[in-house]
């Protein structure tokens, strides 16, 4: 209420002077000066951003290539056939749905294809990452769909398999839906595959931290181990423009989920996204597997100093991690976001998140981190050992964050990309 009432009433000019000052601050602590670990987050390069073209966004694209209700739009019917073909491929499949504005409404888009209200879907739980649009309160809920836990083994970090099948033919599932916002770890998708035949459910994999891992060629392959369709963001580990996709390799499963789309829960959408998405998914396509190598290494790294440093890094008895996520046991430090914030002072930007041994409801225990951010801005394993120290620093040795802070832009600042 106190900023409402500080933005109310702005003139243009003032206007104009306060956003280009909210601008530039935002480049100057998240893009210049701060070592930026949340897992939600990316950076495009230069050939994906010279490529936006905003204008692009504010043309009409109602219709199928070829056959829109707007006149003029030859162009963008290219990108709307070029983006598609670029994501499927990498990702494995024949299909992409790629006009969604955010992962959460491509898993919408299956729910709306694949289920009818009242219909049960299976998914994570919430403390073990699985996102909110999975469950009642997100896109689940708005669906009116009927939404229960998978069986999970916290100690493992992974679903119970043996469990799976008996809960499944008891629950009944339209959908089952695996990938979550944490994942250290891959799933061993044609077990759930061969659980879901067993009761005609459909897999949906949510991918949308992996996908840029799953387009190098590394964590796992989703569609080639049984999914039936994948979901992802395209921004995120994929490093494209904010945006979704939804990939398949089975023509009327595409069919259904792009008529969900449209003209289901798009009319017009932001066109402009395609351009950068092409490029993004083609530079994954020439050099993919070396950048997840590389976030992949780095996530090992630091996670490897932080317990050096002193922290509990969650599942070190499976060896931390195989995926460029690392997770953080925070209860030493008043749990994550607490912890969250105390690091923001000192320039490390990350997030809270709930560990898979909590109990439902507890407040978010753990910290969680990505590497796909600094590793695309250039910093390499000897960084993640000081971003380690830097950590140490702030919530172990309690040190003043403005004194740390300096050291923080300048391990940003030695970075080249």
């Amino acid at each position: 209420m106190e900023l409402e009432s500080e933005l109310g009433g702005l003139d243009l000019h003032e206007v104009t002077r306060l956003v280009d000052a909210v601008l530039a601050e935002h480049r100057g602590r998240l893009d210049e000066d701060g070592i930026v670990l949340y897992a939600g987050t990316n950076t495009m390069s230069e050939r994906a951003r010279a490529a936006h073209e905003v204008s692009l966004g504010s043309r009409p694209s109602m219709g199928w290539p070829g056959e829109k209700f707007q006149t003029g739009l030859d162009e963008l019917d290219v990108l709307e056939v070029l983006a598609p073909l670029q994501v499927a491929a990498l990702m494995g499949g024949e299909f992409a749905e790629v006009r969604l504005q955010s992962a959460t409404m491509a898993n919408l888009a299956c729910y709306t294809a694949f289920a009818r209200p009242g219909d049960t879907i299976a998914v994570l739980p919430e403390a073990a990452g699985g996102h909110a649009s999975h469950h009642a309160q997100g896109a689940a809920g708005i669906r009116g769909l009927r939404v229960v836990d998978l069986p999970y083994d916290a100690g493992r970090f992974d679903i119970d398999y043996d469990a799976l099948p008996a809960f499944l033919r008891e629950q009944r599932p339209a959908l089952v839906v695996v990938g979550a916002s944490l994942m250290l770890f891959p799933h061993d998708v044609a077990r759930v595959r061969a659980a879901c035949d067993e009761v005609g459910a459909v897999l949906v994999y949510d991918a949308s931290h992996m996908a840029g891992l799953i387009a190098g060629g590394r964590f796992q392959r989703p569609l080639d181990e049984g999914a039936h369709l994948v979901t992802m963001s395209t921004y995120k580990s994929f490093g494209g423009p904010p945006g979704a996709a939804i990939v398949s390799r089975d023509e009327d499963l595409a069919h259904r989920v792009s008529t969900a789309a449209y003209p289901g829960l798009t009319a017009n959408y932001d066109a402009s996204r395609l351009a950068p998405l092409a490029v993004a998914a083609a530079e994954h396509a020439a050099a993919g597997p070396a950048y997840a190598d590389r976030c992949i290494a780095n996530a090992k790294t630091l996670a490897a100093a932080l317990e050096g440093e002193g922290f509990t890094v969650a599942a070190s008895h499976l060896g931390w991690t195989v995926s460029h996520h690392v997770a953080v046991d925070a209860a030493a430090f008043g749990g994550g976001d607490g912890a969250a914030r105390l690091l923001a002072e000192g320039g490390v930007y990350l997030s809270g998140i709930g560990l898979p041994d909590q109990a439902p409801g507890d407040p978010m225990r753990g910290l969680r981190i990505g590497t796909q951010e600094v590793t695309r801005r250039g910093l390499g394993p000897e960084a993640m050992r000081e971003v380690a120290t830097l950590m140490r620093r702030l919530l172990i040795d309690g040190q003043d964050p403005v004194k740390v802070l300096q050291d923080t832009v300048a391990l940003r600042r030695s970075a080249t990309p």
